[in-house]
C-alpha cells in the first residue's frame, strides 16, 4: 500500500463537499497525494482486511453484490463512515509511548480512528445510572475496583462499578491493524468513554489496562475536550508524562508502592511470594504476577497464574 498521510486541508479541499471535515489523524508534512492517488487509496482500503471486517460487523453498510461494485460501494461506505464522524478529538489521538516525530502506519491509524468512532457511537446510546463526578474516583474506589479482583466474576462487576459513576463503558474487539489495548476520551456529548479491546485476554492486562484507563479519566480528562488516550501496552512509554501519571495511578491503586518495594514478591519474584503478596492484599496473583513479568521484561514467567483465556468468559460468559 502507498504510504502516505493525509492532512485536514487537504482532504477538505479534494472532497469539495459541504459535509463536516473528515478528522484525520497523523498529519506530516510530507507531500501531499494527489486526488488520483487518494481515490487509488479509497479503492485499496476498500480491499482491506480492516475494511472487510468493518462491513462484517455491519459499521459500514455496502449494498451491491459483483466484487467489482462491492469493492467501489466499500469504498464509498468507509468515505461516509469517516465523513460522519463529528469528535474533533478523533483528530488528535494521543498514541502512547510513541515520540511526536514517529509514524504509525497508516492502516493502523484508519483502523484505529475507526474503531474510536464506533466505540463513541456505542457509549453515546448508551443510559448511565448516575451522572458522571470525578471526585468519585477517590481511593476508596479503587481499592474497591483492586478487591473485586479476587472474585470470580470480579471483571463484570468491576465495569459494573465503573459505569455506576458514570463513566460509559464499552468492550470491542480491536479491527485488523490496530494494537490497542485501551482508549480514554472525554467527549462533550457523550461524557467519559472507557473502551477496551481485550486484545490480550489475559486477566493481569485487563486489571492494569482498566485502572490506567479510569487513571487518565481521573487525571487528564475529568472535563470534555479533545484529548483521546490510545493505549497499548506494546509500546514503550518514553517521554510521556500523562502515560507516567496513568501508569502510576494503575500499579499504585492496585498495589500500593510501599507495600510493593517491601514485598518478597518484588524481592525474590518467586511464585510462592507472589500469592503470599496476593492473598495479604485481597487481589488476584495475576495482578502481582503481571507486575513482576512487566518489571523484569520476562513474560515467559507465571503462565499459570496470569489468567490465560479467562476475561471473555468471565464478562461475557462464553
Amino acid at each position: 500500500m502507498t504510504t502516505f498521510s493525509l492532512g485536514q486541508k487537504w482532504a477538505s479541499m479534494i472532497t469539495e463537499s459541504d459535509a463536516p471535515d473528515v478528522p484525520i489523524i497523523g498529519a506530516n508534512l510530507s507531500p501531499q497525494p494527489s486526488a488520483e492517488e487518494f481515490n487509488l487509496f479509497l479503492v485499496e482500503l476498500a480491499r482491506s482486511d480492516t475494511a472487510r471486517e468493518m462491513a462484517r460487523r455491519k459499521w459500514i453498510s455496502p449494498v451491491t453484490s459483483s466484487l467489482k461494485d462491492r469493492i467501489t460501494e466499500r469504498s464509498s461506505a468507509l468515505f461516509e463512515f469517516f465523513s460522519d464522524m463529528r469528535s474533533p478529538g478523533l483528530a488528535h489521538a494521543m498514541f502512547k509511548g510513541r515520540r511526536a516525530s514517529a509514524r504509525r502506519p497508516l492502516m493502523d491509524e484508519i483502523a484505529t480512528t475507526a474503531w474510536i468512532a464506533y466505540v463513541t457511537s456505542v457509549a453515546g446510546s448508551q443510559q448511565n445510572s448516575a451522572p458522571f463526578d470525578a471526585t468519585r474516583i477517590d481511593d476508596a474506589f479503587v481499592q474497591h475496583l483492586a478487591s473485586l479482583s479476587s472474585l470470580d466474576d470480579g471483571p463484570k462487576r468491576a465495569l459494573d462499578a465503573v459505569q455506576s459513576i458514570g463513566i460509559h463503558v464499552v468492550i470491542e474487539s480491536g479491527l485488523p491493524g490496530m494494537s490497542v489495548d485501551g482508549v480514554s476520551l472525554h467527549d462533550e456529548h457523550v461524557g467519559p468513554v472507557l473502551a477496551m479491546t481485550l486484545r490480550h485476554d489475559r486477566l493481569d492486562n485487563f486489571w492494569f489496562t482498566l485502572l490506567h484507563e479510569i487513571g487518565h479519566i481521573c487525571l487528564h480528562l475529568r472535563h470534555p475536550g479533545d484529548a483521546v488516550f490510545v493505549d497499548s501496552e506494546d509500546e514503550e512509554n518514553e517521554g510521556s508524562e500523562v502515560e507516567a501519571e496513568a501508569n502510576a495511578f494503575a500499579k499504585d491503586g492496585l498495589i500500593p508502592r510501599d507495600v510493593w518495594l517491601r514485598s518478597d514478591a518484588h524481592r525474590r519474584g518467586d511464585e510462592a511470594s507472589v500469592l503470599d503478596l496476593a492473598r495479604k492484599l485481597g487481589i488476584h496473583p495475576a495482578i502481582v504476577a503481571g507486575r513482576l513479568r512487566f518489571e523484569r521484561r520476562d513474560y515467559r514467567m507465571f503462565p499459570d497464574l496470569i489468567g490465560i483465556g479467562q476475561v471473555r468468559s468471565l464478562i461475557f460468559g462464553d
